[in-house]
């Protein structure tokens, strides 16, 4: 089996924050995530694993990350979370 990875993330957009959720097919550092979620083209911190976005003007982290189960996942999906 296939193991999923539910990442949240602390999205800061100007002065706006927000949380998001993504499923990962694979383990990765927490810039992994950001990159593969937000398209990152370098890797820039604001501070420590807190990274700019390409045009340096947003910012995101990882929030909470866990390993699910595939009865999980399909939960989620089933949900319409994802």
């Amino acid at each position: 089996m296939k193991k999923k990875y539910l990442v949240k993330f602390n999205c800061v957009i100007g002065e706006y924050e927000h949380l998001e959720t993504y499923i990962f097919d694979k383990k990765m550092t927490e810039y992994g995530y950001c990159k593969k979620f937000w398209g990152l083209s370098k890797k820039n911190e604001l501070k420590r694993n807190v990274f700019w976005d390409n045009f340096m003007e947003n910012a995101i982290e990882v929030y909470s990350e866990r390993e699910i189960t595939l009865n999980e996942y399909k939960e989620i999906e089933r949900l319409g979370v994802i």
